[in-house]
């Protein structure tokens, strides 16, 4: 398993506060959809065949994940309560989990109610390997160029999370509408001394799906949203993988 795994914004109330909301043509709403009892092949042909005419735009990659919180997991019980402004901090990567030259990207990734923004910060290589520990993490912010107050943020919260999956990138004929998605799903705990990666639980049969547009578009077209036979869920892939490996 290890071999295939091959403004200012605030993250928790301990963290970092917007100074001004960000513009409003910064978000973007997101339609989530967790399919269990379809095939990615069904799911891709009612995609292509829908009225809105999608077509693959970029070729399929994997996507690595960590997210971080608080000790307590403020952020988790934020999600599982439904607050609806709220901000997680991840780190995101492509390509292998582990041994992995790529250069990342530090994420707040910026909830309110419906729509959904990101502040990104792009970062060297963390090359994960067996035996990495909470100490590591906080070494890499340190050597990290970042704006103090983002480092600040990263430093009061710990690595909780590790998430990779496979994702599929889908453009409208009017650029109006994106789709993803997302195969392979697969959680690892991160603990906090000697962390050899080998704590992991997938959801092989899901399939999440999610419609994205820009918040300057007024409503999303009726035709697309009453083509698809799946039903919109709140499925928080944070959420999933804490729950998933604390059983």
């Amino acid at each position: 398993m290890i071999e295939a795994l091959g403004g200012k914004p605030m993250v928790t109330a301990n963290l970092s506060i917007f100074d001004s909301q960000p513009p409003a043509e910064d978000f973007r709403f997101e339609r989530k959809y967790h399919i269990q009892d379809l095939d990615l092949h069904t799911i891709e042909s009612w995609v292509r065949r829908s009225p809105c005419l999608f077509s693959e735009c970029f070729p399929p990659r994997h996507i690595n994940n960590i997210y971080f919180d608080t000790p307590s997991l403020e952020n988790y019980h934020e999600n599982l309560g439904g607050q609806a402004a709220r901000t997680k901090l991840r780190l995101r990567w492509y390509g292998d989990y582990l041994n992995n030259p790529a250069k990342t990207t530090l994420e707040y990734k910026i909830k309110r109610g419906m729509v959904g923004t990101k502040d990104s910060y792009k970062l060297p290589p963390l090359c994960l390997q067996p035996g990495f520990s909470h100490d590591d993490m906080r070494t890499y912010w340190e050597s990290c160029s970042l704006p103090s107050w983002v480092r600040e943020d990263a430093l009061s919260v710990v690595p909780t999370l590790g998430n990779r999956y496979r994702r599929k990138y889908f453009l409208s004929a009017d650029g109006d509408y994106r789709i993803t998605l997302d195969t392979d799903l697969c959680f690892l705990g991160l603990d906090r001394f000697d962390c050899q990666f080998d704590r992991i639980r997938t959801l092989d049969q899901s399939v999440v799906m999610e419609l994205k547009y820009e918040g300057s578009i007024p409503t999303l077209d009726e035709r697309l949203m009453n083509f698809f036979p799946f039903r919109v869920t709140r499925m928080s892939k944070y959420v999933t993988g804490i729950e998933l490996l604390q059983g």
